[in-house]
């Protein structure tokens, strides 16, 4: 039944309506259009005052088109995190391509925040409330430690070349990645909580505070 109302919504979906025609999107950007609203609703909402509908209106599109493309809030919810790690990700692999040293990769990193700072909000939001439950319903604990290890193995990767090529002074590599990546949440938490929009200034700050950490 439900898949019979999603084949007829993603058909209505590319027919014209009144006042002018509508592009039909290719599944591939109708899922990506679907997954940046959903990142907008969950974060500026708390995932459980989010409905299937609410997403739908927002998208301008029927409800069972949202269930074409997404199985459950849930599965919606746990891949619109996914899609704005993913940004993040596929962001700082382009920009680390140019970077010529560790000290450039890490912060490459810290701008690549700053960069898509929006949706790192929105990321940082989502994963708050999720750690505010008491139970995983999403399934997103995996993806959100997944993240963080990533991030702290890049910290780390950088931290160990630079000091190897004396780039850096000798530090210890674990607890000084992982202040970096403390600050770093906390940018972006400070920024929701005390709505003082400061990212960019923090992230320069950061960069300071980077320096002052490992060059020699």
């Amino acid at each position: 039944m439900r898949k019979a109302q999603a084949a007829r919504a993603a058909t209505s979906a590319g027919r014209p309506r009144a006042g002018g025609a509508r592009r039909r999107l290719a599944p591939a950007e109708r899922t990506e259009a679907i997954l940046d609203e959903a990142l907008k609703l969950f974060a500026e909402r708390h995932y459980s005052n989010v409905t299937m509908r609410d997403l739908a209106s927002a998208c301008g599109v029927n409800p069972a088109l949202i269930y074409h493309y997404f199985d459950s809030k849930e599965d919606l919810f746990r891949r619109a995190l996914g899609h704005a790690i993913e940004q993040l990700y596929d962001g700082y692999a382009r920009v680390r391509a140019h970077a010529a040293t560790p000290r450039a990769e890490i912060m490459s990193w810290l701008d690549m925040h700053l960069s898509i700072a929006q949706t790192v909000t929105r990321m940082t939001q989502l994963m708050s409330d999720h750690s505010a439950s008491h139970d995983d319903p999403t399934g997103a604990g995996a993806l959100i430690a997944q993240f963080y290890a990533f991030e702290q193995g890049l910290l780390e990767d950088c931290i160990a070349r630079g000091i190897a090529a004396g780039e850096f002074r000798d530090v210890e590599i674990g607890r000084t990645a992982r202040t970096i990546s403390l600050q770093l949440d906390g940018i972006f938490y400070a920024s929701s909580s005390r709505g003082d929009d400061r990212i960019a200034s923090d992230i320069a700050d950061l960069r300071s505070l980077v320096a002052t950490l490992l060059d020699p």
